[in-house]
């Protein structure tokens, strides 16, 4: 398994090495020192329990939402509409878990992220639906949806669940916050990052048993590749395709709980801060795969609070510009890398 994922190894470090040599270039241009900036982003990060634990921290709803999209992707159904689809999830989740605290007790942790998941998942129906009813990009769909979601939580939470004039929903009580990592590892202390992360982890992992060793990933794979064929060999290729989108939609979802249940405590509307969009260049990095979306999260972590470390001396939005350096450069390098390295067909 390890030589047939060497290609994919190899050009994922050559474009994240590209990507720092073209932004130390750009550093210099603009009069700063690449070696001061990218030092101290890996002094903050990698030299602190705190720097460590926002890492996984910011990593976490990348995780679960590129397994989301990922699932999507694997079937060819391309799904840009998860910022939209958190949105309404996380909602869902935060109101339900509120709603619930008394009469259920721990319990409505549960429920309100069943709830949540059920929400995104009914959001990821309606482009699956029209896709195949009617033939619509749901690259169009998702979009629209996007705005549609956003501006329909807001106008939830101004007239009707937000607490007196702000955007957010009332908070949950304390015996539903999950338990931080830094009550396990004490050097993590300060940080935000909870056992969220070890769901997260677990989810991947199943994900990626299920995509590449179970019957169904098998159907949903072969969809992605050719859905003319797939249908000649007896599989349901419209059913598959609204099954890749409600699943994954619903993943995306899971997001909430890191934000509701281990941090903040409710819901608030613009929480996901583009999280959507960023999960799209996670799972393609990782080339769809489960577990190399883990890597792909935290490298994107990294460089989200990496910019935080360093604003005082670059605009955060350098970060930006490197995660679009990352995706543009594996673009160019994937195809050389598959050019002069082949894989033996029996390995």
């Amino acid at each position: 398994m390890i030589r047939k994922m060497l290609p994919n190894m190899i050009s994922v470090i050559t474009s994240i090495i590209i990507t720092f040599l073209i932004a130390g270039i750009f550093l210099l241009v603009i009069g700063k020192d690449p070696m001061l900036v990218f030092s101290k982003m890996f002094q903050e990060v990698f030299g602190t329990g705190y720097g460590i634990g926002q890492t996984i921290f910011k990593a976490t709803p990348l995780i679960f939402c590129g397994c989301g999209l990922a699932l999507c992707f694997h079937a060819s159904v391309f799904n840009i509409g998860a910022e939209g689809q958190i949105n309404i999830g996380a909602f869902i989740m935060g109101l339900t878990a509120f709603q619930l605290d008394d009469y259920l007790g721990f319990l409505a942790f549960p429920v309100a992220v069943l709830a949540g998941f059920g929400a995104s998942a009914l959001w990821g129906f309606i482009p699956a639906i029209i896709k195949v009813k009617r033939d619509v990009s749901e690259v169009i769909t998702t979009i629209m949806l996007n705005f549609i979601a956003l501006a329909l939580v807001n106008y939830l939470l101004l007239e009707h669940f937000a607490v007196k004039s702000t955007v957010r929903t009332p908070e949950i009580i304390n015996r539903m916050f999950l338990p931080r990592l830094s009550e396990f590892i004490p050097v993590m202390q300060g940080s935000s990052a909870n056992i969220t992360f070890i769901f997260a982890l677990v989810m991947a992992v199943v994900l990626y048993f299920v995509i590449y060793k179970t019957i169904y990933g098998y159907r949903l794979r072969s969809v992605g590749i050719n859905p003319v064929a797939s249908g000649y060999l007896g599989i349901k290729v419209n059913r598959t395709y609204i099954l890749a989108f409600v699943i994954g939609a619903g993943m995306t979802s899971l997001a909430g709980v890191n934000f509701i249940f281990g941090y903040k405590g409710y819901y608030e509307l613009g929480f996901s801060n583009n999280l959507g969009f960023t999960a799209i260049a996670v799972s393609l990095l990782a080339k769809n795969n489960p577990v190399g979306i883990i890597f792909s999260a935290f490298l994107f972590g990294f460089l989200d609070f990496g910019g935080l470390a360093v604003n005082s001396i670059v605009p955060k939005e350098l970060m930006l510009v490197l995660q679009a350096l990352v995706i543009l450069s594996i673009l160019i390098t994937d195809k050389m890398v598959n050019k002069y390295i082949t894989v033996p067909s029996n390995v």
